[in-house]
């Protein structure tokens, strides 16, 4: 009996010995799997899914060696007494494989929803950045619209004045002493017309942003995740490479990330589905550099002399401000903007922020050039 029955008690070990090795493998390639997506909730699941199986390979089959080993040594009376014990750890296995797949389950379904919520927030996002949009084209309108009614307003009257006594003065039949009153008159308008100047040139100097210590990597990384939505309902990568110390800057926050949005956006608008963007920032002598390269359709010559030039624009919908404002306040900040173009090739925006802003405007170019 015993020798009818080796050839099945061989079989027996060696297939529970090979189960044993194939788990091991098994569990191996789901670790190395898990490992090049660690946030993937599916390779997670493989992977214990694949460890609560070696666990029951190691059970069941070392429960199988021992009786064999026992019933060898003729000690049924210990495999009675073991038997039930090593039932009872595969049974728990099984109940382990089985929360285990509950488990993932559960989390599948929350990270579905997850997903979905993320999707929500990225459309809000967009909601929110077309609005930001439109609020610049309207703020820009109206302020350009007021401009021009407050400078007509102001000019009008002295203008008028001014014509009417010149035409008196060029009637030849007027008296001397009358011409001489006339021409008082015409010169304490034009002192009026003066000082109207000289309003507009002190706004420049009346304007007191608050200015703090920043680091420009977060300023890139925050314009960046503010304009991505923008970017991927595109089909366009943004690539951020990014110094490996803080970048700090005397800067107004706000200001600069409304400034590097929008030259993102322009890089995006530019860009083809597929394209690759890259913001790039380094040190610099004296502050720091952050570059915004795209690969679009670039800009003639022609068109990059006046891309400053204010109401100067390409597109319809654009109220020519954009760069213009953009530059303003980079100027604003001591700093320096450069944009370089090649027509089907792609732009490059350097824009140079000093460390300090008092004494920035010493050396804000030659710090850009370095």
């Amino acid at each position: 009996m015993m020798s009818i029955c080796t050839p099945i008690i061989v079989i027996d070990v060696a297939g529970s010995l090979t189960m044993i090795i194939i788990s091991l493998l098994c569990l191996k390639v789901a670790r190395q799997i898990s490992r090049t997506r660690p946030d993937n909730i599916f390779y997670s699941y493989l992977n214990w899914l694949v460890a609560a199986l070696l666990a029951f390979s190691l059970s069941r089959p070392l429960g199988h060696i021992v009786k064999h080993i026992l019933l060898y040594m003729g000690k049924r009376e210990y495999w009675v007494v073991l038997s039930p014990i090593s039932g009872s750890i595969n049974t728990a296995i099984f109940f382990l494989i089985t929360s285990i797949t509950l488990f993932f389950q559960t989390m599948q379904r929350i990270m579905e929803r997850m997903g979905e919520d993320k999707k929500k927030i990225e459309r809000i996002s967009q909601e929110l950045l077309n609005l930001n949009q439109n609020t610049e084209i309207l703020v820009s309108e109206r302020t350009r619209a007021e401009l021009a009614l407050n400078v007509a307003h102001e000019i009008r009257n002295p203008v008028m004045v001014i014509g009417g006594m010149i035409r008196r003065i060029l009637n030849k039949s007027l008296p001397r002493q009358e011409r001489r009153e006339y021409l008082k008159a015409i010169l304490h308008q034009v002192i009026r017309l003066e000082n109207i100047v000289k309003k507009f040139e002190t706004i420049k100097g009346d304007l007191s942003w608050a200015f703090t210590r920043e680091d420009l990597n977060r300023l890139v990384k925050s314009s960046v995740n503010m304009i991505l939505p923008e970017a991927k309902q595109k089909g366009i990568t943004i690539v951020t490479e990014l110094a490996q110390t803080p970048l700090f800057v005397e800067v107004n926050a706000n200001l600069i990330k409304l400034s590097l949005v929008h030259c993102l956006r322009n890089a995006i608008e530019a860009s083809e589905e597929g394209k690759k963007i890259i913001v790039r920032t380094r040190h610099a002598k004296y502050g720091a550099i952050v570059k915004i390269i795209d690969h679009g359709t670039g800009m003639p010559e022609e068109v990059l002399k006046k891309i400053f030039v204010p109401f100067f624009g390409t597109k319809k919908k654009s109220s020519g401000l954009g760069l213009c404002v953009v530059k303003q306040i980079i100027e604003e900040h001591g700093g320096t903007i450069n944009i370089s173009s090649v027509e089907g090739e792609g732009t490059v925006v350097e824009i140079f922020l000093p460390t300090r802003i008092g004494t920035a405007k010493t050396w804000g170019k030659e710090a850009a050039n370095r």
